[in-house]
């Protein structure tokens, strides 16, 4: 487990910018045995950890959001059937792609519009079998680390998986198998 100290936080309010910048400062104080951080954990005005800003979520926040095709009851009156409105879509795309400035974006779109809420957890006595079924039964690369109601770390995929390969490592053989 990272306690929260050792990892990147950032309140609801923050932007994206804001994000990236807590993330590479937090990856900058991690050893060198230590996998980066892959998320940005989220925390609300009463301070408790109520989500995480993934990799996909960053993403989220670069697509520059676009209404629905107007009312699409009007369009289906209109005789716009579903390919045409997908094909006018692709390329609005294609013409305006090129033309996200991913700095404004990352300046102007706070953490609350894309962080993705965290629902579950495990307790801080948890056994190493107990954390395995939770990334398993919620296919997650990472779980808050809860004491009581207080989120006090997170327990991350990559670090479950080399303290697995440790001990594996070194376990001694069992004789007459190789």
């Amino acid at each position: 487990m990272l306690p929260l100290s050792e990892y990147a936080v950032v309140s609801e309010d923050a932007t994206i910018l804001d994000a990236l910048e807590a993330l590479h400062a937090s990856q900058s104080r991690l050893p060198t045995d230590r996998q980066p951080h892959r998320a940005v954990l989220v925390r609300n005005p009463r301070g408790e950890i109520t989500g995480k800003v993934h990799y996909f979520a960053f993403l989220r926040a670069m697509v520059p959001e676009r209404k629905a095709m107007q009312e699409r009851s009007v369009m289906d009156r209109a005789g716009v059937g579903d390919d045409l409105r997908e094909s006018s879509m692709r390329m609005l795309d294609f013409l305006t792609g090129h033309l996200v400035d991913f700095r404004e974006r990352a300046r102007n779109v706070a953490v609350r519009d894309v962080y993705t809420a965290a629902t579950f957890g495990i307790n801080e006595d948890a056994s190493i079998p107990d954390a395995i079924s939770m990334f398993l039964s919620h296919q997650t690369l990472s779980l808050l680390v809860r004491r009581g109601s207080e989120t006090v770390g997170i327990l991350r995929l990559s670090d479950l998986f080399d303290e697995l390969s440790r001990q594996i490592l070194r376990a001694e053989p069992v004789a007459g198998t190789k």
